[in-house]
């Protein structure tokens, strides 16, 4: 196997390394962080290592260290707390009930969802592109929203949207907004003209796996970037010139997450905010689902848990390996510093 990279691939200092997005308002837009999952294995490639933290912190910190392959773990709330089975008007009695794919590029879960009046030349279609304008994003092309519709629930004139533009494409202007299905040529209209029109300001991303037993889903979260852009991830890794030429710097220092929360925020059709909407994410068969959780690590992924390292001294965690699009998930309230020393190699793709 041919080594891509060597050396130092990561690093990250909980409470002074710092992370942004595309909404924060933070100056600069800087958001601490004590936690972070600081390097993920790219595509086709194996990852050979150790985790070195040092403490000069003048006192003893306690750290922890988890192998993780998503970026957040989103706990769906009780059932009875859910909506009933459409199809028999049931409520559900087991997770398993309830359906998101998982594993591909193509297995995407969402929080995003809008309701329209209007309706012309539907029905819309879902897997097609949805485009409208929005001037709160600029001028010009620079207006041009996209995003694809994951799933049509006609009968209460919803679109559930993943992939947008921009994390904030639906913070629309005041007045009216048509929206485009770029298949189908269906119109609809949200706005201050279409009374019990809204939009929610979710999230959307790809599912690595659904735990149908206990209700969580492993959720890869597309506004999340440490040395992978996870816009990308499963599609095109080596997009990202910064897992190919060895700059660490470049790798470690351009955080970015906007993370999931419990609620979110509805704008209604005259624009007003609601910043304590529950959170829903839509499953397979169009049931919106609320979750009571959202964690970085889950209990069974962590490999050191509150390990206390004492002040001046330096703890080595060797015999990492890790395979493509697994992670290292770092966390602690003291300002250790954690660095990944290690290599790439190439490795063959499994067929």
């Amino acid at each position: 196997m041919a080594t891509k990279q060597n050396g130092v691939l990561a690093t990250f200092t909980p409470t002074v390394s710092y992370y942004t997005n595309k909404t924060t308002q933070a100056a600069l837009g800087q958001i601490s962080a004590t936690a972070w999952m600081m390097y993920t294995v790219p595509a086709a490639t194996l990852m050979s290592g150790k985790l070195l933290v040092s403490n000069n912190t003048g006192s003893a910190a306690n750290i922890n260290v988890g192998l993780v392959e998503q970026t957040e773990v989103l706990q769906l709330a009780a059932l009875a707390s859910q909506p009933n089975d459409p199809n028999t008007s049931a409520s559900y009695t087991g997770y398993g009930q309830l359906s998101f794919p998982s594993g591909t590029a193509n297995d995407y879960a969402t929080s995003i969802r809008i309701t329209y009046s209007n309706l012309a030349n539907g029905p819309f279609i879902q897997g097609e592109p949805l485009t409208w304008t929005n001037s709160n994003r600029g001028a010009g092309a620079a207006a041009n929203m996209v995003a694809t519709i994951q799933y049509v629930d006609a009968s209460n004139n919803q679109l559930w949207l993943h992939s947008l533009t921009h994390p904030l494409a639906l913070e629309l202007p005041s007045g009216d907004t048509t929206f485009t299905g770029g298949t189908s040529g269906a119109t609809a209209s949200i706005g201050t003209s279409y009374a019990g029109t809204n939009v929610r300001i979710g999230h959307s991303g790809k599912v690595r796996f659904y735990d149908s037993l206990t209700g969580r889903i492993f959720f890869n979260n597309r506004e999340f970037r440490n040395n992978l852009d996870y816009e990308y991830l499963y599609i095109n890794d080596a997009n990202e010139n910064r897992e190919q030429n060895n700059n660490n710097l470049n790798r470690s220092n351009n955080r970015t997450w906007r993370p999931v929360a419990t609620t979110l925020t509805e704008y209604n059709n005259a624009g007003t905010a609601n910043t304590s909407q529950d959170t829903e994410f839509v499953d397979q068969n169009g049931v919106p689902l609320k979750i009571s959780s959202a964690v970085q690590c889950a209990a069974e992924q962590f490999i050191v848990q509150d390990k206390q390292v004492a002040d001046n001294d330096i703890f080595e965690l060797s015999g990492l390996v890790l395979g493509a699009h697994q992670s290292i998930f770092v966390s602690s309230s003291a300002a250790v510093t954690f660095n990944l020393i290690g290599f790439e190699e190439i490795a063959e793709v499994a067929s």
